[in-house]
């Protein structure tokens, strides 16, 4: 409980926050940790962290009564300190990288990760990985996890079995340079999602459809509509309005990482090891499910400003 109230406090400082804690819940907490004790006891959660944001997602639905049709899914830059320090890799290996990412495509030290929303705002499952993974790889991941937790993720050479050759640099695929997370994948309750050009391919969309079950629609997915289409005035009003339509619904992702950047600190999370960074993201997306129950229980809008430490922040 405290390790995801921690994740409301403005000042993202847990010092402070166990400082507080000690000072006005004592009733409540009458033993409470020192500050070191503490982050380790969160590090030693980070498991059920992660898979305490799917299980709200899935006990939404199930107050809702209404199963979610179809995911988004996207991917969103998680710096963890200053270029100039991650490149010298004292606290973090090769499970974090120099990638670009962002709506500016600027450069940066730490990880990508890939979110599943479902149509209400919810987090649904995420995985992430270094920074410069395609993020077609980081769906790999999630869709295999989903498919079966204990399968392990395909590698590139698995791969080019299934899907055949490349045309890329070297006639070779490269996949995942770092070690990919996946306790928070989340289970599979949609065959189809949304997601960007960032996802499109043939041979991927072919693969993910015949081994997971699963359709990811992008918007090139309506380039081919058009082209097979007899009247050419006709196919190109489709493919508008079907490109629009993908876009609207795709919306919701973008609210949703406004939501972890602003209000919960999603970019340098203050993580010094990869247990420590697994446990904040893990214990950000559940505190953001955990506000959107609450405002779908209370009939409050979605994403409608949620503290709980009003105090404190």
């Amino acid at each position: 409980a405290l390790a995801l109230l921690c994740q409301w406090q403005a000042s993202r400082s847990e010092s402070a926050f166990v400082t507080f804690v000690s000072q006005h819940w004592q009733t409540y907490f009458p033993r409470m940790l020192t500050q070191g004790a503490f982050n380790r006891r969160v590090r030693d959660l980070a498991g059920v962290l992660c898979r305490l944001g799917p299980r709200v997602a899935e006990l939404t639905r199930q107050f809702l009564q209404s199963p979610d049709a179809y995911e988004v899914i996207d991917g969103v830059p998680v710096p963890l300190m200053r270029r100039c320090r991650g490149i010298r890799h004292r606290l973090f290996a090769n499970e974090a990288a120099i990638g670009r990412g962002g709506s500016d495509l600027d450069w940066y030290y730490g990880v990508k990760l890939l979110l599943a929303v479902s149509p209400e705002g919810q987090v649904t499952g995420f995985v992430y990985g270094p920074a410069n993974i395609e993020e077609r790889w980081l769906a790999e991941a999630l869709l295999c996890s989903r498919e079966d937790p204990n399968r392990p993720i395909p590698t590139a050479v698995e791969l080019d079995a299934v899907r055949g050759p490349t045309h890329g640099a070297g006639a070779r695929r490269t996949g995942p340079t770092g070690s990919v997370p996946t306790a928070g994948a989340g289970r599979k309750d949609s065959a189809l999602y949304l997601g960007d050009l960032g996802y499109k391919g043939d041979a991927w969309s072919k693969h993910w459809l015949s081994d997971y079950d699963v359709l990811v629609l992008t918007k090139a997915d309506y380039d081919h509509l058009a082209c097979s289409a007899p009247d050419p005035k006709a196919a190109s009003r489709e493919r508008r309005q079907g490109r629009h339509q993908l876009s609207s619904l795709r919306q919701v992702i973008e609210t949703v990482n406004a939501c972890l950047d602003s209000s919960l600190g999603l970019k340098f999370p203050r993580a010094r090891s990869p247990w420590g960074l697994l446990a904040r993201i893990g214990a950000k997306i559940a505190a953001l499910n955990l506000s959107i129950h609450f405002n779908l229980m209370t009939r409050r809008p979605t994403f409608s400003l949620f503290n709980p430490l009003p105090q404190c922040a």
